[in-house]
């Protein structure tokens, strides 16, 4: 766990906050202030709520902050990192196959090589999954797959998952859903790292298997108290374990959305932004890239 006891590491976060998953926050980031993860960012006539998400959680853990509901009951729209109401009952139709299988001819076994691939189907056997089930599929894919499985296996789902749950209240109350990007784009950060940046991907998550449970329980459990420090120390640790994919799954995609939302704050509507956690937070995060900007923006 994170402080006295052992810190998460590695890969939890991928699924828990950046995915359908210190330096620069003020004295506000302390968890024994009784803050959520839920900053509000005034324009000239209207407030933009910014929540950070956790993509997936145990049913006993659902239950959404008061604060946050009533952001969403106030918010004319959500804006999300996808439209989750709009992929239907299977997301995968009509998504380039390309964008997860390797090339005709080429195995995950040949790409991994022996001893990595060896050491994956040990693994992933222990979870229930066959691994010829992955004989075609990018190592980025496997790896993914691999994660979930673990989550799963120790009781996360992400229809308990914050953005599940906002996708459903909003399909009931018919409350439009802005979408920051595409699912094709999401699969995109992965597909395209080079096969070697994968294959390292996929060793570090087979490496820090062991410690998924407590990085995943550790990161919830700040999420849920607000505790912008500990978020920021994952984010600072998962920056250097990952820096490729890091900078793609956050930095980057936090600096595209950013004109979207300060295009929000010149509404007079409000809106909710859902996005993962670790977009909100460090020096890169959208709070600070819009505090930059000189909106103000608080954490509640």
């Amino acid at each position: 766990m994170i402080g006295a006891r052992r810190r998460p590491r590695g890969a939890a976060w991928l699924l828990i906050f950046c995915l359908a998953p210190v330096l620069c926050l003020a004295p506000a980031a302390r968890a024994d202030e009784a803050h959520h993860t839920l900053w509000v960012a005034k324009g000239a006539h209207n407030t933009v709520y910014l929540l950070g998400s956790v993509h997936v959680l145990k049913p006993g853990d659902r239950d959404l902050p008061a604060e946050a509901l009533r952001a969403y009951s106030q918010a004319a729209a959500l804006v999300m990192e996808i439209d989750l109401n709009s992929l239907g009952t299977d997301p995968s139709l009509g998504i380039d196959p390309k964008l997860e299988t390797l090339p005709e001819g080429e195995t995950l076994a040949g790409v991994l090589g022996p001893s990595i691939y060896e050491r994956f189907t040990t693994h992933v056997r222990t979870l229930g999954l066959e691994p010829d089930t992955f004989a075609t599929f990018q190592p980025w894919f496997a790896a993914l797959a691999m994660q979930q499985a673990e989550l799963a296996q120790q009781g996360f789902d992400s229809g308990s998952g914050v953005d599940e749950q906002f996708a459903e209240r909003a399909a009931s109350d018919h409350k439009p859903i802005i979408a920051l990007e595409t699912i094709e784009q999401q699969l995109g950060f992965f597909a395209h790292l080079s096969i070697d940046q994968q294959r390292r991907f996929l060793l570090y998550m087979l490496d820090d298997a062991d410690d998924t449970l407590d990085s995943a329980d550790a990161v919830v459990a700040a999420w849920r108290s607000g505790d912008v420090v500990r978020l920021e120390r994952l984010l600072r640790e998962s920056s250097e374990q990952y820096p490729e994919l890091f900078r793609t799954l956050t930095t980057d995609r936090n600096r595209r959305w950013l004109p979207t939302v300060t295009g929000l704050l010149a509404a007079r509507q409000d809106y909710l932004v859902i996005v993962g956690a670790l977009h909100l937070v460090g020096q890169d995060g959208l709070v600070n890239l819009l505090r930059q900007a000189g909106y103000q923006v608080e954490q509640h």
